[in-house]
């Protein structure tokens, strides 16, 4: 919902004067690094304020796609490693090195790896979807967009809430804020969340009787209820002022989780052996995949027909852990502005698996990663009459360390173990500049340039151990110099940018027009590799957006309706695909195809007819291409595919009335819903893994007692029960595949002073 407000009892309208018709709330971005009314910004911005995302109980990533048409989410393996996929661009990949394809900001500090961007999200001011490339202001791997989070500073007076709840699968959570002064130009804001499932939301119906082959060497942890999931963050906010124009804000955070891994379900594209109906799945296409007569290469079929009840063999764990720190610093000098941002991330993460998702012991694995990132930026900027200017240097220094693998089934023909390690250090600079010029009252133009360098250091061995113990370097190409090990570099430089023309044609109607290139850097792939082929770099992807756009206030204020059309020219996206080597095993890699286009054009629709009742509507329509020249006829398949995750129609629609009971007593009841047309689940548009339309629908009821403070809210999320597949990989003649939480429901009660 594009253009969503920030803040209000009703935290959509503004309050009226006794004598002045009530009016939407003005909506705050900082899309261009400084706050502005949404209305005057050039960009399709899709913001939610602090209040609106309690209303829609948004504590995690997929709840934010689950409000924004035109935005999914590949969630690997539950919430932990969101990336988003913004009009049809995302990259779909488990690996943590291999950054989101719309960036993730948090207060201005970007971050580096997917395992840092499924953080609570909890005590925040506002959250922006930038959708289209952000090239300029944001910098490397915006082809998609960008996400920003701001959390809540703290004020000049003392105040807090504190929130409890309860929900099915015997879920309690809370939330706690306390703020203000402690001294003079001092104040301080401690904030934290906690959420404990203590039931799984899949049912595991494993016996050791399914399983012909036996547990698994160092695997053999199994449960029936799975899903259990224990989290925790807090932040601490500390903002000094310095003067009478300089300010510095220091915050400390962090947070744990402790959680099974979520389950896959394995979708089969091989005949099963002894059935006499025939499977039209194969490898390379087919229009379903039927569980009576398809199975993996194993003979094994999931034929419940239930997505949330499986038999694994083997139940995972998560554990993450994360911490992180930074200070602004903020200094008026008068006709300029000078801010340095100084930040430091760092996450670990254990994760074990049934990666095959069957009731045969195939393979069992584990991950073990850490991630650290150092990141400076410094700007100055300055509004100069009819001219604002922005400049900026930026400067980052990341690591990401990984063992992976574990143990296999010795049918397939590798061995007992598998074993992956590799270290990943990029080191990336960029300078950039953008300014905004008033030819006239109703004109502007928008000139933005970024230059940035990037160097990636990365190693990595890759090595099988058969049942005797003896361990060699995974080798499945042709020569010994096929040898999956690799100790190498890459760098490079881009120029991205934007330049924008916005007409305002009254004071309530923005036309604009602009163009604008993103880019991903290239890197390493960080799955386990059977050939030095595998580790072969893949390049950088460049996206070229071109807009039009309009934003509008209607009915003294009382509507806004806004939208976009656009082109895309994607030029070497980064997919992960199947391959084959030399000496023809099939695998995944990370590669670039040569392009693909997108169309689209979307609108979204706010209105408060009354001060109780509010809508807001948005809607994206996308037309999506793959276009593939290569002489492999391989990659050849893909040319005229769509782009994963990519659904041709969303839609999205809220309706809110509040109404006064008594002369303390407020209720509010509020119903909101997404449609998600059909989309493709890989880049190969296997009929087999596209995924079907589907509604969701929520819905929540709460009673404000205006004058003491306190509410007690009803709610329940997808309620319906819609299942959906959010992601999916290859392994070893099956999909396994993962899938969207089902119907949640509970009550909370919260506390504001």
């Amino acid at each position: 919902m594009a253009g969503t407000a920030l803040m209000s009892v009703s935290p959509v309208i503004a309050q009226s004067e006794s004598n002045e018709p009530f009016r939407l709330e003005e909506i705050v971005v900082t899309a261009q690094k400084r706050e502005q009314n949404v209305q005057d910004v050039g960009i399709a911005v899709a913001a939610f304020g602090g209040e609106e995302l309690r209303s829609l109980r948004v504590s995690s990533a997929d709840g934010i796609a689950d409000s924004v048409s035109g935005v999914q989410i590949y969630n690997y393996r539950g919430k932990s490693q969101p990336s988003f996929v913004v009009r049809g661009v995302g990259t779909q990949d488990f690996a943590p090195n291999t950054a989101p394809t719309a960036a993730v900001y948090i207060d201005e500090v970007y971050l580096g790896s997917n395992i840092v961007t499924g953080f609570q999200i909890f005590d925040v001011e506002r959250v922006e979807v930038l959708k289209g490339p952000q090239g300029t202001l944001f910098g490397r791997n915006t082809t998609g967009g960008a996400v920003s989070y701001t959390t809540k500073r703290p004020s000049d007076e003392f105040e807090g809430y504190a929130e409890i709840g309860y929900g099915n699968y015997q879920t309690i959570d809370g939330a706690l804020a306390i703020g203000g002064p402690v001294t003079d130009g001092v104040r301080m804001r401690l904030a934290g969340k906690f959420s404990n499932q203590d039931k799984g939301i899949y049912t595991n119906t494993f016996t050791d009787a399914q399983n012909p082959f036996g547990p698994a060497p160092n695997f053999q942890n199994v449960k029936s209820n799975v899903g259990e999931d224990f989290n925790w963050a807090g932040r601490l906010l500390t903002e000094i002022d310095l003067g009478d124009n300089a300010t510095l804000l220091l915050n400390i955070h962090g947070g744990e989780r402790s959680a099974d891994t979520l389950p896959v379900t394995p979708i089969g594209f091989t005949q099963l052996a002894g059935v006499s109906g025939t499977c039209e799945a194969t490898a390379t296409g087919g229009d379903f995949s039927d569980p009576r007569f398809c199975g993996d290469a194993f003979g094994y079929s999931d034929t419940d027909g239930d997505e949330f009840t499986v038999s694994n063999d083997y139940v995972g764990e998560n554990d993450e852990k994360n911490f992180g720190a930074s200070a602004r610093f903020d200094f008026d000098l008068g006709d300029v502005a000078f801010t340095s941002i100084t930040a430091y991330e760092s996450a670990s993460k254990q994760q074990s698996a049934d990666a095959d998702g069957s009731a045969f012991f195939v393979f069992s694995n584990a991950y073990d990663i850490n991630f650290d990132q150092f990141s400076q930026e410094i700007r100055l900027n300055a509004t100069m009459g009819n001219l604002f200017w922005i400049a900026g240097l930026y400067y980052s220094h990341d690591e990401i360390d990984q063992v992976f693998c574990g143990d296999l089934n010795l049918l397939i023909g590798l061995g007992a173990q598998c074993r992956n390690e590799f270290s990943q250090v990029t080191d990336n600079g960029a300078a950039y500049g953008q300014a905004e010029y008033f030819v006239s009252d109703k004109l502007r133009f928008t000139l933005g340039l970024r230059y940035t360098y990037e160097q990636r250091d990365f190693n990595s061995i890759n090595t099988l151990t058969d049942e005797f113990g003896n361990e060699t370097i995974a080798n499945f190409g042709l020569n010994p110099e096929d040898e999956a090990i690799i100790d190498d570099k890459v760098s490079g430089s881009n120029l991205s940018g934007r330049i924008g023309i916005d007409y305002f044609a009254t004071e309530d109607i923005l036309l604009y027009a602009s163009y604008s290139k993103g880019f991903k850097s290239g890197g390493y792939d960080g799955d386990f590799s059977f050939t030095r082929q595998q580790l072969d770099p893949y390049g950088e992807e460049t996206l070229k957006s071109y807009e039009f756009g309009w934003k509008t206030t209607l009915a003294d204020g009382q509507v806004r309706f806004n939208g976009a059309a656009f082109y895309y020219d994607y030029s070497a996206p980064q997919v992960r695909v199947q391959r084959v080597s030399n000496a023809g095993l099939p695998f995944n890699q990370l590669i670039n195809l040569n392009s693909a286009e997108v169309y689209g054009v979307e609108a979204d629709l706010n209105w408060a007819p009354t001060e109780s009742l509010y809508f807001a509507a948005s809607a994206t329509l996308l037309d999506t291409k793959l276009k593939e020249d290569s002489t492999d006829p391989a990659l050849a398949l893909f040319d005229g595919n769509e782009l994963p995750l990519a659904a041709n129609e969303s839609f999205t629609l809220l309706a809110r009335y509040e109404q006064p009971i008594t002369d303390n007593y407020t209720a509010t009841i509020q119903v909101d819903g997404k449609y998600n047309g059909a989309y493709e689940l890989n880049a190969e548009n296997l009929g087999w893994l596209a995924q079907d339309s589907y509604v969701l629908v929520n819905a929540r009821l709460s009673l404000l007692n205006v004058e003491g403070g306190w509410e007690l809210s009803v709610w329940g999320k997808n309620l319906t029960n819609q299942t959906f597949s959010v992601g999916s990989y290859s392994l070893f003649g099956a999909f396994p595949v993962f899938y969207n939480t089902p119907r949640t429901y509970g009550v909370s009660l919260r506390y504001d002073w």
